[in-house]
């Protein structure tokens, strides 16, 4: 088993634990999280892990599955379908290991055009419910 791999399992284990302390294990201090609804990259470990975790309310998790995975070298594409309420989503989750398993990168597309707008609006909701 590739050592890509084997980090692409501990993803598969930590987005399933329903336990958002494995993005404290799996992201790099400096990662950058490029998000279908925010116009630049988000730099650093504490901002992606909101965003992932607020995509992880925003998302039915219990119809979230990835359909097609592809390897290459230290990056990994990740097909996805799941719904934001009664509207069908499918995307991507395009992310990149650095030699030590940490996620260095992470870019999200989504389609179709009436899901990034449903997208757009639950995720603001649910990163506003992170706020004291």
């Amino acid at each position: 088993m590739s050592e890509t791999k084997k980090f692409l399992d501990k993803w598969y284990q930590g987005y399933r634990s329903d336990d958002p302390q494995f993005l404290e294990e799996i992201l790099d201090e400096s990662v950058v999280f490029s998000s279908p609804v925010v116009f630049k990259p988000i730099v650093g470990k504490e901002m992606t892990k909101l965003y992932l975790m607020g995509a992880g309310i925003t998302f039915n998790m219990d119809r979230f599955s990835y359909v097609r995975e592809v390897i290459d070298g230290l990056d990994v594409i990740l097909e996805f379908e799941t719904f934001i309420d009664d509207i069908s989503v499918n995307g991507v989750d395009m992310i990149r290991w650095n030699d030590e398993g940490k996620i260095i990168d992470f870019k999200v597309m989504v389609r179709p055009l009436q899901a990034i707008h449903k997208l757009q609006q639950k995720m603001s909701e649910a990163l506003d419910s992170f706020k004291p």
